[in-house]
């Protein structure tokens, strides 16, 4: 023990990390060539001085704030910087994506947030169109108004690859009632044993199959 008084234990210098981005909240909406919305993204500086903080990536970014207060930020050809002081902070970005557009169905690649965790709403045109989202998971989708909307939950620092396809809604064919006009000649003849039967039939379908 006296020695172990003697050798007093070393204060660790800093936290593990300068930083960490606690949560993100994706807001966006598909176009006819690009895909744009808000970004929301709450953490804390860990560290005792102003730090470069990683914000997003491969996305371009049209207005950056905090607290209602313009953030100056470092675009890269790898990521968005913003260097931000110790404490707690909330960024929001503007952000777009283009989109890529093939037979058929129209996707695009989303750079997520390296969050703990990250929520997506995203609105996409077309009544009854058929989402899909990997790695992720959709969590709910409601359609109205011409737009489709969902709902999901991504995995952090992983992009995410998200295609839809729109579904042809094809209205159903009432039944019409067959009309028509015929015209129906009969003959009957009699013999000892038998009684013989010819009909002649001329029918004019006017409405119907």
């Amino acid at each position: 023990l006296m020695e172990l008084a003697g050798k007093p234990v070393k204060r660790p210098d800093g936290p593990p990390a300068p930083y960490a981005l606690k949560n993100g909240v994706l807001k966006l909406q598909a176009g006819t060539e690009s895909v744009s919305g808000t970004i929301d993204l709450d953490g804390e500086v860990l560290a005792k001085i102003e730090t470069a903080v990683p914000l997003v990536s491969d996305m371009t970014i049209f207005d950056a704030q905090r607290q209602g207060k313009d953030l100056p930020v470092e675009q890269s050809a790898a990521s968005t910087k913003a260097v931000l002081g110790p404490g707690e902070f909330a960024v929001s970005l503007r952000a777009g994506l283009p989109l890529k557009i093939e037979a058929g169905r129209a996707g695009f690649t989303l750079p997520v947030p390296a969050a703990g965790a990250v929520q997506l709403t995203l609105v996409m045109p077309g009544d009854r169109t058929n989402v899909n989202l990997s790695p992720g998971l959709i969590t709910s989708r409601t359609s109205s108004g011409g737009q489709t909307t969902i709902e999901a939950t991504l995995v952090p620092g992983r992009p995410a690859s998200i295609w839809w396809a729109a579904r042809e809604s094809v209205e159903p064919v009432a039944p019409r009632e067959v009309r028509f006009l015929s015209d129906v000649k009969t003959l009957v003849s009699v013999s000892e044993s038998a009684i013989g039967l010819v009909a002649l039939i001329d029918i004019t379908v006017v409405q119907g199959d």
